[in-house]
């Protein structure tokens, strides 16, 4: 885990003995608290339809709790543990790396994603419902791969293709029920995700990708001049001047991509460095 010693919206709000509490923590232990009141008011024929999430009742009776109350309500079985562990694992990196605020601030705007994508639903006629911790859990896992996208899973996957496997899987599971308005939750959340992370972690500035830039008819086109050749100098004379600088670049490709990954031209230089080091302690 990453922690960050000089400023307490990064770092836990306590500890239960040894271990530290978040406020993902907070919420992870509220899942499964849900959980067995789910279980306590199914077996005593109690009113669950409060606190789950219906478009009648939000938009129409004015339940405004509904959406905090309907990702709490989880049937219990062979899988909610998991899933209770897969969010709190994702959830605790990205408190810890975007700030306790931000992780809140996240949190609700996958409900307010929710909320909108049904919303939408409503307005064309369609009236639905949901429940649930499974689409947040998604959501939170793609923003957390959002932050770490070419982190290894098992030493060679790169998070980024885990995560949109996990996402397509997970959508092709709606196809067979015809679920499009559960599939829009999905895909609503986890574009909520994505794009709230991305923007925090370019420092709360927006990124405009190239081909966005290329379709504006107004852009200012860049002048071209043409140069001429500048003097290639002498390897080996630079590298006699300034060893140090001239192995630079090769020493930051060696830390990126290993030795193997030089050039012959490229190791004749390292050697050549080597040699007049040793001369000059020599």
């Amino acid at each position: 885990m990453r922690f960050y010693p000089g400023d307490p919206d990064h770092q836990p709000l306590g500890h239960v003995g040894r271990v530290p509490v978040f406020a993902a923590t907070i919420i992870s232990a509220l899942f499964v608290v849900g959980m067995v009141l789910t279980v306590m008011l199914e077996t005593a024929g109690g009113p669950l339809h409060l606190f789950a999430f219906s478009t009648d009742d939000f938009y129409r009776h004015g339940w405004l709790w509904q959406p905090f109350t309907c990702v709490f309500i989880n049937a219990p079985n062979f899988f909610f543990l998991f899933s209770v562990i897969f969010f709190y694992w994702s959830s605790v990196e990205i408190e810890q790396y975007l700030g306790r605020r931000v992780f809140l601030t996240l949190y609700a705007l996958l409900l307010v994603a929710l909320v909108s994508a049904l919303g939408l639903w409503q307005l064309a006629g369609t009236p639905g419902g949901f429940a649930g911790m499974g689409e947040i859990t998604i959501g939170m896992f793609i923003a957390y791969t959002t932050l770490y996208p070419n982190l290894e899973y098992f030493g060679w996957i790169p998070l980024k293709y885990v995560a949109f496997a996990c996402l397509a899987i997970s959508a092709l599971s709606y196809f067979p029920t015809h679920d499009w308005p559960g599939l829009s939750v999905l895909l609503a959340i986890c574009g909520t995700a994505f794009g709230y992370t991305r923007y925090k972690k370019l420092g709360g500035s927006l990124e405009i990708p190239a081909v966005a830039r290329n379709l504006n008819p107004f852009r200012r086109r860049p002048k071209f001049r043409v140069l001429p050749s500048p003097e290639r100098p002498d390897p080996s004379s630079a590298t006699d001047s300034s060893p140090g600088q001239s192995v630079d670049a090769i020493l930051d490709k060696i830390a990126q991509k290993g030795f193997a990954s030089l050039s012959q031209s490229e190791r004749d230089q390292l050697e050549r460095a080597r040699e007049i080091l040793n001369k000059k302690r020599q």
